[in-house]
């Protein structure tokens, strides 16, 4: 069976409609004063009740406005402000030198120096009062030493490192001592490196740094410098002293005690040239 379909009208709308529709007429059959609805008046009306009966239109809800993300920067963190330092540059072909003054009590002096990462440094300075102080900083801001007399420490950075000492009491004459050994590092399969060099007239200790392990046994020939320079070798970590030079010797043969680096003085005896040759063995 089919099924019609038709538009279905309320009748409540519908009555009301008919009740229109009759009353006018009504009025057109007792009152020819009144004039007769045209055709076209009904379906202005009709169209209009049609158009109250259509169910609303839903408004279209408009979408938010896109924003923009903010972009957004990493805080870098302050430049550090470097003072006027003046430079420490050691003589030639020396790794280790010193610096002498005099400092006010309550003043400030400055001082810089270029090392490369993964070199020991040890500082100190030294006053007759010993109250004189120092702060050791990278020239990125890194703060190696807040206040102290002496530092020992691995660089961690190739830069420059900003010593600034600290008067004490009263007016002092001061020494500050700075070494920064050079790094040996064997050839890739070899267990044997040479190294050469020069101290000249009055040039300061000439030091190197070699990393062993504990057992290994480690040999250390000081050549072609005669009565003129000896040997210190010590434990960077530890501080403890295997030979010092003040025995005059240039040779050095010993079972290691521990893994760490170990650092090679070369001293000279006098103020005349040296010329040397070190022969470090590791096995």
């Amino acid at each position: 069976m089919k099924t019609s379909h038709c538009l279905r009208i309320p009748w409540n709308a519908l009555i009301a409609f008919l009740v229109i529709f009759m009353t006018i007429a009504a009025c057109d059959a007792t009152n020819p004063a009144i004039p007769s609805p045209s055709p076209n008046d009904v379906a202005t009306v009709v169209a209009a009740t049609m158009q109250a009966l259509q169910p609303p239109q839903a408004t279209p809800t408009l979408a938010p406005p896109t924003i923009a993300p903010t972009a957004t920067f990493p805080l870098l963190p302050p430049t550090p402000v470097l003072p006027a330092a003046t430079r420490i540059n050691f003589l030639t072909g020396a790794t280790a030198g010193d610096v002498t003054g005099t400092i006010q009590p309550g003043q400030s002096l400055f001082y810089v120096l270029n090392a490369a990462q993964g070199q020991p440094m040890i500082a100190n300075v030294d006053s007759p009062n010993q109250d004189i102080t120092m702060s050791i900083m990278t020239a990125g801001g890194t703060s190696l030493l807040y206040s102290g007399p002496s530092l020992k420490t691995l660089l961690p950075v190739t830069d420059d490192y900003y010593f600034t000492i600290f008067g004490g009491a009263s007016s002092e004459n001061f020494t500050l001592t700075v070494d920064t050994p050079a790094v040996i590092n064997f050839v890739t399969g070899k267990n044997k490196a040479t190294v050469s060099g020069t101290i000249i007239s009055g040039g300061s200790i000439v030091s190197y740094v070699i990393y062993a392990q504990q057992n290994q046994h480690m040999e250390v020939d000081l050549n072609g410098v005669g009565q003129d320079a000896a040997l210190t070798v010590w434990g960077f970590s530890d501080g403890q002293q295997y030979v010092r030079s003040v025995t005059g010797e240039t040779t050095f043969s010993k079972k290691l005690p521990m893994t760490e680096d170990y650092i090679i003085d070369i001293v000279p005896s006098g103020s005349m040239v040296v010329n040397y040759t070190l022969i470090v063995t590791v096995k």
